[in-house]
C-alpha cells in the first residue's frame, strides 16, 4: 500500500488490518475528547491516537514507521474493511 492508497482509505473511514513481521496491527476511527482520531495499534497492545493521516505514518512500533510497514507488507498481509 502507498501513501495516496491509505490517505483514500482513511477518507473513507476503511478500517485496515494488516500483518507486518509476524504481528498484527489495525486501523480504526473513534472520537477522544471531541475530536475525530485515528488509532493505530498492534493487536491487544497500546493504542495510539492521532488527528491526521500525516501523524499516523510517523508514528513507529520496533523502530519501524506505519508508512513502512504498509509499503513493505503484500497484497496477501492486509485487509481492508
Amino acid at each position: 500500500m502507498n501513501l495516496d492508497q491509505l490517505r483514500e482509505y482513511v477518507s473513507e473511514g476503511r478500517e485496515i488490518e494488516f500483518k507486518f513481521n509476524g504481528k498484527k496491527y489495525s486501523i480504526t476511527y473513534g472520537v477522544t475528547d471531541g475530536k475525530n482520531v485515528i488509532s493505530f495499534c498492534e493487536f491487544y497492545q497500546e493504542t495510539t491516537e492521532v488527528e491526521s493521516v500525516d501523524e499516523l505514518i510517523k508514528v513507529e512500533r520496533d523502530g519501524v514507521t506505519v508508512l513502512h510497514m504498509l509499503e513493505s507488507i503484500t497484497e496477501d498481509d492486509i485487509w481492508i474493511y
